[in-house]
């Protein structure tokens, strides 16, 4: 049988072929695709490249991209002059790719319906008289890709050998995926691991201060919807990004971590605090940020998440003036999540009851922050907040602490 054109010597500029190629195969090409392969980012991507390529190389009338799905096997994918079985489910056992898999060997058949192994009444409807069957990873198999002739006749050394690389290649980038796929996971459970780890230190601050409700639910939801906003409106742009918005979203809830150290006599007084009270209360957050920094410190290095959290818990009471606490910050000075913060924070303050004061109106609360412009709080940031008040009205409306 002559070679396919497409597998014969193009030229000198090829390199030459590995010692396993008995001709000029068009190496770049090969070289291409399993390129391509490795770079492949799931297992839809890896079968639309084997579809897009290896009927050309390897000179073939079908090619389909078989996967092993525990007693059965799957024709997940296809390119071929006429339809195969994409699509359709075989038992194992009597599917020619399940012999392949099961024995682990590469399986050449001149004619179809000479051999036993073949499921002939499958075959009838289609076009294939000779085939090759190459498994996936021979030493696990968990797919196999097959190639398929309309005319009876033996498969050519260098088809078989260009299918096995292809499967090689293959094989490589499944392992590749399924890798990537287990560190992804494995990293969403380290995520959601850490944000339960958040909302159990932030429960501890709550549960301490029966009366904050919802409060530490609220004003995440707050500070994000100002984060959002302002940079969307061309402020703070170089800081917000969307990763920074989520990280600040997601450190939120730590906010008043330090009321843990605070003694309950001045925690829960239902009335307003003295001097001395007031003193005592305004050292949550230098807690909080010793709290964190301890966490971070068992952590033995430096968490993004962590760090801006301390420092929301650090800086949410600074005022834009200097008169806040615990350091006097001033201005820009004041990091810019504790400056959005400082919004969220009062706001859910104004307009929620407790036990030693009553909830305000919406539009009071806004006007009350309106009047700390350039005193409490960020001027730029308040304006934001202005345009966006209604949307505070409806978080603290979805999160309210009553039944």
């Amino acid at each position: 049988m002559s070679e396919p054109p497409h597998l014969l010597n193009l030229g000198s500029d090829m390199r030459a072929p590995p010692k396993d190629v008995p001709y000029d195969v068009p190496l770049t090409d090969l070289e291409e695709l399993s390129l391509s392969l490795s770079m492949a980012r799931g297992l839809d991507e890896i079968m639309a490249i084997v579809r897009g390529s290896a009927r050309r190389l390897v000179g073939a009338d079908g090619i389909t991209f078989v996967l092993r799905e525990g007693d059965q096997c799957y024709y997940a994918d296809e390119d071929a002059i006429a339809p195969l079985w994409k699509g359709q489910r075989f038992p194992f056992e009597s599917c020619i790719s399940g012999w392949a898999m099961g024995h682990r060997e590469v399986v050449v058949i001149d004619d179809i319906y000479a051999d036993s192994r073949i499921p002939r009444a499958a075959y009838r409807p289609t076009f294939v008289r000779s085939l090759v069957m190459v498994p996936v990873r021979p030493e696990d198999p968990v797919a196999a890709i097959g190639a398929y002739w309309a005319s009876k006749q033996p498969p050519s050394e260098a088809s078989v050998i260009v299918l096995k690389r292809i499967a090689n290649s293959a094989a490589v980038a499944m392992t590749n995926v399924a890798l990537l796929n287990s560190l992804r996971a494995a990293k969403e459970e380290a995520v959601r691991a850490k944000e339960a780890v958040i909302l159990a230190m932030a429960s501890l601050a709550e549960t301490r201060d029966s009366e904050t409700g919802n409060h530490i639910r609220r004003t995440q939801h707050y500070v994000r919807a100002l984060a959002r906003a302002s940079r969307d409106r061309g402020l703070y742009m170089q800081v917000l990004d969307t990763d920074m918005v989520d990280l600040i979203y997601k450190s939120a809830p730590l906010h008043d971590i330090g009321k843990v150290g605070i003694p309950d006599s001045i925690l829960l007084k239902p009335g307003k605090l003295d001097a001395d009270e007031f003193a005592v209360m305004k050292t949550h957050a230098e807690l909080g940020r010793q709290a964190i920094a301890e966490a971070e410190r068992h952590l033995g290095g430096v968490s993004s998440f962590l760090s801006l959290a301390m420092e929301i818990a650090h800086s949410h009471h600074e005022k834009w003036d200097g008169s806040g606490y615990p350091r006097g910050l001033k201005g820009e000075e004041i990091p810019l999540s504790g400056r959005l913060m400082a919004i969220a924070d009062v706001y859910d303050a104004l307009v929620t009851e407790r036990a030693y004061k009553s909830a305000l109106p919406h539009a009071q609360a806004v006007e009350i922050i309106v009047g700390d412009r350039g005193r409490h709080f960020d001027p730029a940031l308040t304006d934001v907040f202005v345009e966006i008040a209604a949307s505070f009205e409806t978080i603290h409306r979805t999160f309210s602490d009553g039944p």
